[in-house]
């Protein structure tokens, strides 16, 4: 929400200066009623019109590729006005903040752009996607700065935010938002959905028999509800996740419809 923040965050992820940025956070896609919406966590142009889409990743859902496919495209249909030439689409980045390394080979960073098979040639579209891994393993090959802010993203009480400035404001604005009385609502409303699955994942545990080596597919309590939420949120779905914490009919009838409690049972029967 804060652009300035935003801005400094993209610096940090790029490695470039950017000018002031104007930031639109859960901005929705919805070119068609008949087709799949899209919400982005955080929707960012800058000074010279580049423009970025900043996802926060919680868990694998094994579709990232495929996914900022469909972002870049949403962002460059939105990006161009009836009757504008080609020519005229903005630089894009869409970029994906993982707690998990979403492709397995420990790098902290994975920077991918459009290029010729046969020669290497970069195809000048203008396109980049960035995927951040907070549990990198190659801290020689990338900026200390980005490993650090890496790491608060993963810890919150690491000792490096104490002489890093970015990082400190950055935990100064997150105690403030955290003491809003307004925001206050939406962690307590988060935090006792995934207490109530913790609980029942485990009841379930116990009922069914613990499933040797934890078959394939298997998603726990917590990681279902991360599930589904980032379901709702990519169908346009995003301003009724409280409704989970309040509504037991509403969270069931949401979990069939992304086919995520059929999934679990269908695990636990096997």
């Amino acid at each position: 929400m804060d652009a300035e923040i935003c801005r400094l965050t993209l610096e940090r992820i790029l490695g470039f200066p950017i000018r002031e940025v104007t930031v639109d956070t859960e901005h929705a896609f919805t070119v068609n009623p008949d087709y799949r919406g899209v919400r982005l966590d955080a929707r960012a142009d800058d000074a010279d019109g580049t423009a970025f889409t900043i996802e926060m990743q919680v868990s694998d859902q094994h579709n990232l590729p495929k996914r900022s496919r469909c972002y870049q495209g949403q962002i460059d249909v939105e990006s161009l006005k009836p009757g504008a030439e080609f020519n005229e689409l903005p630089e894009s980045y869409v970029i994906f903040i993982c707690l998990f390394d979403p492709f397995g080979r420990g790098r902290y960073r994975y920077t991918y752009r459009e290029e010729c098979v046969e020669d290497g040639e970069p195809l000048g579209d203008g396109t980049c996607k960035i995927f951040l891994n907070t549990k990198g393993k190659n801290p020689e090959e990338v900026p200390k700065e980005l490993v650090d802010f890496l790491h608060y993203v993963e810890d919150a009480d690491i000792p490096e935010v104490s002489g890093d400035d970015f990082l400190r404001n950055l935990r100064q604005k997150i105690i403030q938002i955290k003491k809003d009385r307004r925001m206050e609502g939406r962690y307590m409303t988060f935090g006792e959905l995934l207490d109530k699955e913790r609980r029942e994942g485990r009841a379930e545990g116990r009922a069914e028999g613990r499933i040797e080596g934890h078959a394939e597919g298997r998603i726990d309590g917590q990681n279902c509800v991360f599930a589904l939420i980032n379901a709702m949120a990519a169908d346009g779905q995003g301003a009724e996740v409280p409704r989970l914490a309040e509504d037991e009919t509403f969270r069931e009838e949401m979990f069939a419809r992304y086919h995520i409690t059929d999934d679990i049972r269908g695990v636990q029967n096997a």
